[in-house]
């Protein structure tokens, strides 16, 4: 792989503390991993800082102190090798064996619970279209929030004309483009590089612009906001504008590749709205809103799913390339969300998802070992009353395999049949069509799954 074909993956240091270093070794070790797996190149651009109300300037540099030589106290050498060792993460002291396989997880919610732990808590949530709306993974988040405090939305798509969030407000006004066409597919399409969500979005003719309303921000919070966008060509620009700030520009630097990722780091106090006007071509591949944790850390929810999906979506994505968006985000837990749709694949075998959740995890712990994994099992369907329960038991077989915690969404509906007694209540928990349910449901079981998981916590 020559260096005409590849260039390495560049950071530069913002205004503020950056990833964890936990975070940053991994990632090192997935673009390190480079050579193996083909070429992808992910640059962290930084923005000017957003003017922000009431902030303090930053704190003069502190000098270091005298370096001490070896005559300037007896064992001195010796204390600079223990010092030489990595800290032992606060986490790994709160670990206990009867939390099985939540166990790192549990550990990071005690140190936050603590207050050992500086970070927020991050949960992955990769799934269909039950969690593309954020009604059931919402439920998650504002429970464990409830608890363990609020680290902001997490992941958000800008330029979704269908989409919501819990906690945002969002417009896509003007006719966007998505890329791949079809998000949901299962083959490989272009190059697989789509950013974490999976997604991409573009001007598809005349302006556009994308809007984001935090509306469970408080007046003074400080949030940071992660802009991820990716060029086409050096002319391609992001106007991006916080509520009360000025507008900057943002674009790729002279001599980076085109077509890498690459992401824009911004901060406001007591601004909750942030606008996006693209110029050119760029393409916009999500934003990441978080409370500072330097203020307070708390819990957050990635919600990444995509309508249509199945475990082979996000196995078709660049593995490099969507391994550096995860280690950005340094997750102590991903929730594997699949299997509703796989139900409805009536001429594949079952045994191949087994295989394919299996990839994805390992995919998963290439980049975060030590991660916590939670599978959850497909909701009933109405036309498939015989295949549901099967491709439950074959998730349920590979998770445990997998080392993985499995909740069993079908028999928490109430097993077969259940969906058509969801839809004949009235109001009903679920819809018409046979396989989705509505608001009510979906918050039932979003409330069922975040009660197990808090009463099998001990803190």
């Amino acid at each position: 792989m020559s260096g005409a074909a590849c260039s390495a993956a560049r950071a530069e240091v913002p205004e503020r503390s950056a990833a964890p270093p936990r975070a940053l070794r991994r990632l090192a070790a997935a673009l390190l991993a480079a050579a193996a797996l083909g070429c992808s190149s992910t640059r962290e651009h930084v923005a000017p800082p957003t003017p922000e109300v009431g902030s303090a300037p930053p704190a003069p540099a502190t000098a270091l102190p005298p370096r001490r030589t070896e005559a300037d106290a007896p064992g001195a050498a010796a204390t600079r090798r223990a010092e030489a060792v990595p800290a032992r993460p606060p986490e790994l002291d709160l670990m206990r064996p009867e939390d099985g396989t939540y166990a790192h997880f549990f550990a990071a919610l005690r140190a936050l619970e603590q207050g050992r732990r500086k970070d927020h808590v991050r949960v992955a949530w990769l799934g269909d279209s039950h969690a593309a709306a954020d009604f059931w993974s919402g439920a998650l988040r504002t429970a464990l929030q409830r608890r363990f405090g609020d680290g902001g939305l997490g992941f958000v798509h800008l330029g979704y004309a269908a989409y919501r969030h819990d906690g945002a407000r969002l417009t896509a006004d003007g006719k966007w483009r998505t890329r791949p066409k079809t998000p949901g597919g299962s083959q490989p399409v272009d190059d697989g590089v789509f950013g974490l969500g999976g997604i991409l979005f573009s001007a598809h003719k005349g302006p556009v612009r994308a809007e984001i309303t935090v509306t469970g921000a408080g007046p003074s919070s400080r949030l940071l906001w992660d802009v991820c966008f990716r060029s086409s060509a050096p002319t391609d620009e992001l106007a991006v504008t916080i509520e009360g700030g000025p507008s900057q520009v943002l674009r790729a630097a002279p001599g980076d590749t085109v077509g890498a990722l690459q992401h824009a780091k911004l901060s406001s106090v007591g601004a909750t709205k942030l606008g996006v006007v693209p110029s050119g071509a760029p393409e916009l591949c999500g934003l990441i809103v978080e409370t500072d944790p330097e203020v307070r850390p708390g819990v957050v929810v990635d919600t990444l799913g995509i309508n249509g999906a199945r475990l082979a979506t996000p196995l078709r994505w660049q593995e490099l390339s969507w391994a550096a968006e995860l280690a950005r985000r340094s997750p102590e837990l991903v929730v594997l969300e699949y299997g509703t749709n796989e139900a409805g694949d009536v001429t594949t075998d079952p045994s191949l998802y087994a295989r394919q959740l299996a990839e994805l995890l390992e995919r998963t712990r290439r980049v975060e070992p030590d991660i916590d994994c939670l599978v959850l099992a497909p909701t009933d369907r109405k036309d498939t009353p015989e295949r549901t329960p099967v491709v439950r038991d074959v998730l349920r077989d590979a998770a445990r395999e997998g080392g993985c915690a499995f909740w069993d969404t079908y028999e928490a509906m109430g097993g077969r049949g259940s969906i058509e007694a969801w839809y004949r209540e009235r109001p009903p928990r679920a819809s018409r069509d046979g396989v989705h349910l509505t608001f009510r449901g979906y918050r039932e079981l979003g409330v069922k799954l975040s009660n197990d998981i808090l009463e099998r916590y001990r803190p």
